[in-house]
Order: structure tokens, then C-alpha cells, then sequence
């Protein structure tokens, strides 16, 4: 075995196993594998959402170099189809070849800034595949709080450490049509992919409420009504107001009555369920210490 299969081997046990410690919360806007997707992250970003989203065969590129491929060998342990090419050596081979991977249904993770930078640009030419096919462009930013950042490397590499708090936000979808223009969508990818990666890495953690919720990309809020409907209605008319991108559950008990009308886009249930127990919330209103033993938001409010 020559040295790069072994240091890709390293490379896999050690992301293997940082994966199994991590504690991560998803936020995912749009649900990322309910229909074929492309996936967009940067190239320093690319650890964690590459293995979070492992052994579902998504097509990834990677260059021809020496580092391109230890990062292959890395990517088929973890059950990706690893197609190699880059801008400066079999580009049009291998977007071709990951077309074809993408008409059979594949779904395609692309590190838009890769191979060799410059750092945080949009390559146009790697938006062909969601172009061509006609499949939605999902942007990705997934961070560990505590992570190796090889600050002098061109894209500030970051190695997530085991046993950190870990955050994957998958943005809203992008779509480009046949006639578009992909410069001017690139510039709408890279636009959406610097404001997730800034919350991800930053906002994310502040324990500032107001700072956390306004560069939310879409937050979400649970409201427990005890008695006063009318209360938990002026709350969400507020929050709407002033997040507009808001999603709301509303959580009524069978004993209150329900007599006038709620505002759009409010679910309401009367019973915490296990599926609404693994649904990740931002902020909890009017919540006893036992739902949040079930629920576990980023801020607790009072009504």
C-alpha cells in the first residue's frame, strides 16, 4: 500500500470515528433528500458535510493531484462516487461523466470554490450539472465549534475535533434554468453560501437572541399556550413581523378552544410526539422544564 492509500485510510478512521462524538443539530430549510439535489459547499468547509451525508452514493469531484486523490479514497469509504477532474485537468471529462452519474438519478456535491480557489468564489462552470439536468442547487454549511483551521492554507481548511457541538444548515434550493445566465447565478450561490457559513460559523453560537434569530436563514419557533390563545397570537404576529421567514408550531392542549383564526403557516398540534421530538427548534415560548427535557431549542422564552 503506497502512501497516500494509507493516508487516506488515516484520514477515514479518524472522520469516522470524530463522527460518531460529535452533537450536531441539522437545519434543514427545505428537506435536502426529498428530491435530487446539488449539493453547494466550500472547499474549507467540505469535512463535515461530505460525512453527514455519507453512503448515499452523491457524486463528488475531486482533483487530479496528489491531495485530490487521498480526498477520493476518503470519499468511496464513506460511499460516494468519486469522479476525478478539476478546472485545469479533465474538466469537461469529468463534468460529462457526472452528468450522466446525475441523469441516473445521483445526487451531486460539488466544493464550488475548489480545486485551487480563488477562496469563496463561485466557479460558473461547476452550476452546468443543475443547469443541464434541471435539478435543484441546495447550498451547505456545516461547522464544529471546535475545529483544526490550517489558516495558511488557501481555503482555511477546518478539521472538526472530536466530541464538539456541530451545526448543518442546508439553505433554501436555487434553481437555474436552461436560459439563465451562470455568472449571475453564481453570484446568487456564492451570495447564499457566504450568509449561511457566516451564521453557521458565527451567529450560530452568540447567546444573543436577536443577533442569533436575525441572521437566521429561517427560524423556527415552538409556543405552548396554557390558556390564552389570544396571548400565544399576538406572539406569533410579532415574531412574524419581524422575522418574516419564520415557521411556527403551536402547541394547544384539547382543553383550550381554538375560536379565532390563526395566521398562515402556523401548525398546530396537542400532543408532543416522537416525531416532534427530533424536530430541531431555535426558540421555545411557555415551555415547562419537562417539554424541554423533550425539546431542546437554542433560547427558552417566557410568553
Amino acid at each position: 500500500m503506497d502512501s497516500r492509500k494509507i493516508l487516506s485510510k488515516i484520514a477515514y478512521y479518524y472522520v469516522a470515528f470524530t463522527k460518531k462524538t460529535l452533537r450536531l443539530k441539522s437545519i434543514d430549510l427545505v428537506g435536502r433528500f426529498k428530491e435530487q439535489s446539488v449539493y453547494a459547499l466550500w472547499h474549507g468547509e467540505q469535512i463535515l458535510p461530505l460525512c453527514l451525508n455519507s453512503g448515499r452514493q452523491i457524486v463528488a469531484m475531486c482533483s487530479m493531484s496528489k491531495d485530490g486523490e487521498i480526498q477520493a479514497g476518503v470519499l468511496r469509504d464513506f460511499g460516494f462516487i468519486a469522479v476525478r477532474g478539476s478546472t485545469s485537468k479533465r474538466a469537461e471529462r469529468a463534468l460529462i461523466e457526472t452528468i450522466r452519474y446525475a441523469r441516473k438519478g445521483h445526487f451531486v456535491a460539488f466544493t464550488v470554490d475548489g480545486p485551487k480557489g480563488p477562496v469563496y468564489k463561485v466557479k460558473s462552470g461547476l452550476l452546468l450539472v443543475s443547469q443541464k439536468i434541471g435539478i435543484r442547487l441546495i447550498p451547505i454549511s456545516a461547522i464544529a465549534k471546535n475545529s483544526l483551521t490550517f489558516v495558511k492554507s488557501w481555503d482555511k481548511f477546518k478539521v472538526p475535533l472530536p466530541f464538539s457541538r456541530t451545526v448543518a444548515v442546508y439553505g433554501n434550493p436555487i434553481k437555474i434554468d436552461k436560459q439563465d445566465n451562470l455568472e449571475e447565478k453564481a453570484l446568487i450561490v456564492e451570495k447564499e453560501l457566504n450568509k449561511l457559513s457566516e451564521f453557521a460559523n458565527k451567529y450560530y453560537w452568540s447567546k444573543d437572541i436577536n443577533e442569533y434569530l436575525s441572521h437566521h436563514p429561517k427560524p423556527k419557533f415552538f409556543i405552548k399556550c396554557k390558556n390564552n390563545i389570544n396571548v400565544c397570537i399576538d406572539k406569533i404576529n410579532e415574531l412574524k413581523q419581524k422575522y418574516p421567514l419564520s415557521q411556527f408550531t403551536l402547541f394547544v392542549s384539547n382543553k383550550v378552544k381554538l375560536n379565532i383564526p390563526l395566521p398562515q403557516d402556523v401548525s398546530v398540534v396537542n400532543k408532543i410526539t416522537s416525531d416532534l421530538k427530533k424536530e430541531f427548534f431555535d426558540v421555545c415560548y411557555g415551555t415547562s422544564f419537562f417539554d424541554n427535557l423533550c425539546i431542546k431549542p437554542n433560547f427558552k422564552m417566557s410568553l
